[in-house]
């Protein structure tokens, strides 16, 4: 999935940002040749985002601390101290987070930031990307044999030969749209495991 933006520009570009992959277009050009152009280039895409996976979200980059704010759900959430011993986001409103904010007890290093905020990230994965699978196994008529979270850095989610469909807990950081994007993408492996435009057809015929 990515962000389109058309301007007066005359050629097709690809830019990787915090949010991911952003394509701008002349304001003229047809979606499909648009679609193609990024198929085209999916390799550099997928290297490129992996670096940045890597380098925002990896162990050793991935150490913030109280003050600082990690994206959930594609909102910036800060991390707070508190007094209670269990960890929590705050903010949520049927499912939707607003003003959201971690709660984490006060005095932990780094590390147990980090430890503790993947543990809130893997939990709420647990609770949400379920559903949005059953949501759209339904639309698409597909039944995986099973749903999992991961520790996975590198990868936002996979389709296991078996149908079973993997998900990091650290795609909770993005927004709701990418997260179903994922979602979809996946479920379309269990029918087309490879990325074939008939399985980008499947896809497009989702959103």
């Amino acid at each position: 999935m990515y962000k389109l933006i058309r301007t007066k520009r005359k050629t097709i570009a690809l830019y990787i940002t915090a949010r991911g992959l952003e394509v701008r277009a002349p304001l003229s050009a047809p979606v499909k040749e648009i679609e193609q152009f990024v198929q085209s280039k999916s390799r550099w895409i997928e290297k490129h985002l992996s670096k940045m996976a890597k380098s925002r979200g990896g162990r050793e980059g991935f150490l913030p601390g109280y003050g600082d704010s990690i994206s959930f759900q594609g909102q910036n959430c800060p991390i707070l101290a508190s007094a209670a011993t269990d960890a929590r986001i705050s903010g949520k409103i049927y499912g939707h987070y607003k003003d959201g904010a971690f709660h984490i007890t006060g005095g932990l290093s780094p590390d147990e930031i980090q430890r503790v905020l993947s543990d809130v990230l893997a939990r709420e994965a647990r609770l949400y990307i379920p559903k949005r699978v059953a949501h759209y196994q339904m639309k698409m008529g597909l039944v995986p044999e099973g749903v999992r979270i991961t520790r996975a850095f590198r990868r936002w989610g996979s389709c296991s030969g078996r149908r079973r469909l993997n998900f990091a807990w650290m795609l909770m950081m993005a927004d709701e749209q990418a997260i179903d994007s994922v979602v979809v993408h996946e479920l379309a492996h269990m029918v087309h495991p490879n990325h074939s435009p008939v399985f980008y057809g499947l896809v497009r015929s989702v959103f």
